[in-house]
């Protein structure tokens, strides 16, 4: 009979999990995980080759959640599902490097919009197209209609997310 492999002090190790027995039984956020951090990649090796060294992976749901109009701090960390001082840490270094902007919210004299820059607005570009390339080349390796049921299916998901039963 096999004895659990333990760890210092004796006590057993978890499981190993059923994604590390068959890598064919992985879980939708190992998946989705790893497809963002190769878009997140090919994005930032784009933004560095074209002259934007500065900006790292982390920033990047800011810049891609950010309304074009400008978005409040608190709703911008809500739609990037960060604590707001962590969003309002990154919008600080943001600022520091140009990409963004604070101006007051006209709809309330209190408030203060975040809003890209000319320069974050570079960047935003670069990486929308960075990411319709990428999904063309997977389109190109899966086939138009493998591609475009797993955009449906996607989109299904996220529509069952806005609208929960």
């Amino acid at each position: 009979m096999k004895s659990e492999p333990t760890r210092a002090g004796g006590a057993p190790d978890a499981p190993e999990s059923a994604a590390h027995r068959d890598s064919e039984d992985v879980m939708i956020i190992g998946l989705l995980t790893l497809l963002t951090r190769e878009i997140c990649n090919r994005v930032t090796a784009a933004l560095v080759a074209r002259g934007f060294p500065d900006v790292r992976a982390s920033y990047l749901p800011v810049f891609q959640r950010l309304s074009p109009e400008g978005s409040r701090l608190t709703g911008l960390a809500e739609l990037v599902m960060a604590p707001k001082q962590t969003v309002g840490e990154t919008v600080d270094a943001l600022e520091r490097l140009g990409y963004v902007e604070r101006a007051p919210d006209p709809s309330d004299g209190r408030a203060t919009l975040i809003r890209r820059t000319a320069r974050g607005q570079e960047v935003n570009v670069i990486a929308a197209a960075v990411a319709r390339e990428t999904q063309r080349a997977w389109a190109a390796r899966l086939g138009e209609e493998r591609m475009a049921q797993a955009l449906a299916t996607l989109r299904d998901i996220a529509q069952i997310l806005r609208k929960p039963d």
